[in-house]
Order: structure tokens, then sequence, then C-alpha cells
């Protein structure tokens, strides 16, 4: 993404519609298209169909106007697998409609996943496994007592740490540093061995930054962090052994920008830290083939706190409160990136780099990437990764818009949501799990209202029957056709469907958990009636019901 041409955020008021939705035809054979009569939809109404019981759907003819509709087919099981959930399936528009079907470019997806992705991911499913182990929260978090008063770190204090030395993080390496600024939540450590880079005031900054700021964000959208080590404080160790984790940063322009590790919340466990701690990078050439410049850490540094931050708090709310296990990969980075962007919303323009004229740039410009990214291809990408995802940024952008759009319709404070990202995070549900209970709606229903989301936000000349049908918080149409216009991305809105206009319309794919493929219904004036049927890949049977097949269908025109 280029920096000349920053990112725009510019923000839609909330729509304050009632949600329609019709109810599902009563099909006894699913690929039966004469057991039920054509959908009846007014303009803006949608129905969201388990596909596994009704495969066919009867569009109507397009009368003396025409007519349009948008077609979602999905697999929208939350179920976090080792694999990822998914199933082939082919589709097929009736007998009298042809259609126009984009060829498949290189998607993004196919493009091998950043380093530092793969890494965040090998984390979450370490402190899964860690997590899941009979017993494993059953700390003795009673060894301090509620009287006695927090002893923070104080400046010049020096301190071991063990530090990951490699992307497995199987193996470590000890880190000794000393504690350049204590502020009121955060003392920052750099390693004694660091080569010079930051300043004093550098790291003054970013302390005051997190205290007056970064804290109060996190705490209040989240909850509150652990203190096990009872000094009071959040602890940032900066080392040069963060760098290391992406030695060829210069040829695979990804980096480890920094991390947090539940196992250092584990104190029973080897190597950890025994502690609220998380890591970040250092500026200089600590490899041959990486070199961090100082604007390029100093820049980072932000972001890299909030998000990791709220990694911190989930995993003491889950596991150490509520003796669960921590949160599912796809639901936990969606709410960093969340938090990402509440900084981005939050910060004042004073605290961000001269680089950027805004916080929202700084913040949120690469979640913004992130969701153009997945949508270009939601097909290609899944919104609930497997576990053995080595990480890929389409993923994270999903990630963050299904958290943007739950806030959007769950959260009575806007743009913030915080109800209910807080109550996302104070419980020892995981997932989907997590989504329906605090929602009190079905998952795979809230997948569907959001896919259908993501091509109709703020499309012109259509007025939704619900707003679960928009984004209130953003004008993600106007935010991509400035960045368009300034020549940041290829498309002015990323989520091109397929159209079906006039004749048949087929396509074989793969339905990836949480997400699917959009096709554009066109039906001209006079043109008579047709038939969609969402089969598995042999064409004979429904998808699998394992899968949770859904159809959302809504009426444009």
């Amino acid at each position: 993404m280029s920096t000349a041409a920053p990112l725009r955020m510019i923000l839609a008021g909330s729509l304050l519609l009632a949600a329609c939705s019709s109810s599902e035809p009563n099909k006894t054979t699913p690929l039966d298209c004469a057991a039920g009569a054509p959908v009846s939809l007014a303009v803006g109404q949608f129905s969201i169909l388990d596909a596994s019981q009704t495969a066919c759907v009867r569009i109507p003819g397009g009368g003396t106007a025409g007519t349009e509709y948008l077609y979602a087919a999905l697999a929208t099981d939350g179920t976090e697998t080792q694999n990822g959930v998914s199933a082939s399936y082919s589709l097929h528009g009736g007998q009298t409609l042809t259609a126009s079907v984009a060829p498949r470019r290189p998607s993004f997806s196919d493009r091998a996943p950043t380093a530092a992705q793969a890494f965040h991911d090998m984390l979450r499913a370490r402190e899964r496994d860690l997590t899941a182990r009979p017993g494993a929260a059953q700390l003795d978090r009673t060894r301090i007592s509620a009287s006695v008063v927090p002893t923070p770190p104080v400046v010049g204090d020096q301190r071991t740490f063990d530090v990951c030395t490699s992307t497995a993080c199987t193996d470590f390496v000890q880190s000794t540093a000393t504690a350049k600024v204590v502020g009121n939540k955060v003392a920052i450590f750099l390693d004694d061995a660091a080569p010079a880079g930051y300043s004093q005031t550098d790291l003054d900054n970013i302390a005051q930054l997190f205290d007056a700021h970064l804290y109060p964000i996190d705490t209040t959208a989240f909850g509150r962090e652990s203190d096990l080590d009872n000094n009071g404080v959040v602890i940032v160790l900066l080392s040069q052994h963060i760098n290391e984790l992406s030695p060829n940063c210069n040829t695979t322009q990804s980096v480890i920008l920094g991390y947090f590790f539940g196992l250092d919340l584990l104190p029973s466990q080897a190597h950890s830290n025994d502690g609220e701690i998380f890591y970040g990078l250092v500026p200089g050439q600590i490899t041959t083939g990486c070199t961090i410049s100082k604007e390029f850490a100093t820049a980072n540094l932000p972001s890299v706190f909030i998000h990791e931050f709220q990694h911190m708090i989930s995993f003491n709310q889950h596991v150490l409160v509520r003796s669960g296990t921590s949160e599912d990969t796809w639901l936990n980075e969606g709410l960093s990136h969340f938090a990402e962007e509440l900084g981005g919303r939050q910060v004042p323009d004073n605290f961000c780099q001269p680089a950027f004229t805004q916080c929202e740039d700084e913040f949120i410009g690469g979640d913004i990437d992130d969701a153009y990214q997945y949508l270009d291809d939601p097909e290609s990408n899944f919104l609930i990764e497997p576990g053995s995802s080595s990480g890929t940024l389409p993923e994270r952008g999903a990630n963050w818009l299904f958290v943007r759009w739950l806030a959007d319709h769950f959260a009575a404070t806007q743009p913030f949501g915080t109800e209910l990202t807080k109550a996302l995070v104070a419980t020892n549900k995981v997932g989907a799990a997590n989504v329906s209970t605090v929602t009190g709606e079905d998952f795979s229903t809230l997948v569907g209202q959001w896919q259908l989301a993501n091509y109709l936000d703020d499309l012109p000349g259509f007025t939704p029957s619900s707003d679960r049908l928009q984004y209130s918080s953003f004008n993600f149409r106007n935010t991509y056709l400035l960045n368009f216009n300034h020549g940041v991305f290829a498309k002015p809105y990323p989520l091109t469907p397929d159209t079906a206009l006039s004749g048949t319309y087929n396509r074989t794919g793969v339905l990836r958990a949480g997400s699917g493929r959009h096709v554009l219904i066109i039906q001209p004036a006079g043109s008579a009636e047709a038939s969609f049927v969402l089969k598995d890949a042999g064409g004979s049977t429904p998808v699998s019901s394992a899968v949770k097949p859904r159809i959302a269908l809504v009426r444009v025109r």
C-alpha cells in the first residue's frame, strides 16, 4: 500500500430501520425446484435459507421493469478446526439464463502467507493447546493478597527474560534488559545489548501514549489485565531478539513487530516470565537481511501495543479469571484489530507520527487494506481460519470486518461498540458460541447477513429493509473509492459479484467457513423465471450439512 496516499475514513450515519426477513420455504426435497413457489421479496428484503434443506431457489421473472437479486452461497459453520471447515460445491442457474462469470484470477490467498502472520497464528494455537490441558488454568492466583500494595519496578532496574528465538517458539534465549521508563500503567525495558536506536524521548512518548490513551481504550473495550507479578504495570520488552525472528525482512517485506504469548501468564510452564509482558522490536540492522529504521519502528509501536494488549486481556479474562481456554484465533485476532481501529478513532492526532496526517491512517490503514484483500476474493479465504493456517492478511481483514459489523448492530454506543467487545471477552465461551451467546442470534444467520452487507454497504440506489445489510460506522464504498482515485487500490470497490444475466450460470468451487460466492441475478423486463440450485461437487446431492450451507438472498432492485 502506498504511503503517498494515506487512507481516509468517511463515516456513515447509522440506519434506523426495522429488520425484515422472509420465512424459509418448507422443502421436502432440497434439489426439487418444483416443490416450492418462487421467492417473494420486496425491494430491500432478504432471506437466509438452509441450503441443506432448500437447495433450489426460484427467482421470479423480470416483470415490466426488471429485477435484481444478490445471491450468496455460504459455509457458515463456526467451528475452528485444524484443517478448516469447507466443502466443494456446484452452482447452476436455471435453463433460460445466461451468465457472465469472471475468470478466476490469482487471489491474495494464492500468495504465500507472511512470516509475521504465521508467527502470530502459531502463538494463538500454542495458547489453545496449553490452556486446553486439564488443570492448566488452576494456578495459584491467591498467592498475592489483595491487601498487598503492588510494587512496580523503578527506572534502572535490570531483569532477565526468556524470549522466543525461533518462529516456532520452542527455543528461547535470555535477554537482560533495563527499565528505561516506568509510567502509571507500563514499564518499558530495553535489551542491554540492543543497538542505539530509540532515544529516551521516544520511550517516554510511547509510555505516555500508553498511560493516557492505549491502556484506557483497551481496558474500557475489553476488560482488565491480570497482575500475577504484583507490580501494577504491564511490562514491554524491546529487544533485538524480536528482530531476529524476521532475519530476511528486506526480501520478504514481512516483519514480526512484536507479540504477546500466554505462556508468560502460566507460571507453572517452562520459560514463562511469570507476568504481564509483551514484546517489540528495535531499530537497526540486527541481521544482514533485515534493516529496521527508527521511523518505521516508532510508527508501529502504538498499534503493536494496543493490539497485543488486547490479547493479554483476553487471555486473562478467558483463562485466568474464568478457567476456560484461550479465545479462538479468528475472533481473538478480530478483536485485536478492532482495538487498532479504536486507537485510530480515539488517540489525538498529535500523538501520531508526522508521516500520517491523522491517527486513523496510522492505526487503521492496515485494517482497511486487509479488508480490501478479503473482499476482493471472499470465496478463497476463511473467516473461521483453520488451526493449520499460517496466517494471511485477507483472513485478518475478514476477522476485523466481522467484529466491526457485530459492533455496529449489537452495541448501543457507536461507533466504539465497547459493550459488545467487553462481553465477548468477559466469558469462558469461545468463537461462534461466544458470538451467538452475546448477540442472542444464530451464528449462521449472522454470517449470512454480514456477507450481504459486505456488498450492499452504501450501494447507490439501494434502500435496505434492515440496517443489518449495512455498516453504520464506515462508508466502505467511499473509503475504497477515494483510495482508488489516489492509486492505492485496483478497483473502486473490491467485492465484485459474478453477474447472471439472461442465460445459464455454472460454477464450481469451495465454500470455506464464514465465506462463499456472491452472484448478482439480473432479470430483464419480460424475462422468465429462473432457478438456482446449490449442490455438492458431484451435482447429485445438496452441499454437506456439516458446513452449515446457507443461501443469503436479497432483492436489490
